[in-house]
């Protein structure tokens, strides 16, 4: 594996273990919407980091930030999936949505930083 994949594969696997720990039945302890917050950061970040690493593969900036966005969807997607199978956690069509906001902000930012920045 390519050094451009680490900081992807370390996003990734850190999103995971967050998303499948136990949390408080409450909601955790934050402010209201804190959560998704973080899931439009998490994903915005993962996003950045794929953009990264399929740079090297994509021969412009909006098809590696394209593909990037939609692989970080899909991952989203599957962590939801494997949540709905925990008993202390849940599946969560809002957080998917969360996920795609910060995935198609990053994405866009990123080629918008390449073009005009």
């Amino acid at each position: 594996m390519s050094r451009r994949w680490y900081p992807a594969v370390a996003v990734a696997v850190a999103l995971f273990v967050a998303s499948v720990v136990p949390v408080d039945a409450g909601g955790g302890s934050g402010p209201v919407g804190a959560d998704k917050i973080a899931h439009v950061v998490g994903y915005a970040v993962l996003t950045g980091a794929l953009v990264v690493a399929f740079q090297v593969r994509h021969r412009t900036e909006e098809s590696a930030a394209a593909s990037a966005a939609v692989g970080a969807v899909a991952y989203g997607i599957g962590i939801e999936l494997v949540q709905a199978g925990i008993t202390y956690r849940a599946f969560s069509v809002a957080d998917i949505a969360a996920n795609g906001a910060g995935a198609i902000a990053a994405g866009i930012a990123w080629v918008a930083a390449r073009r005009f920045g």
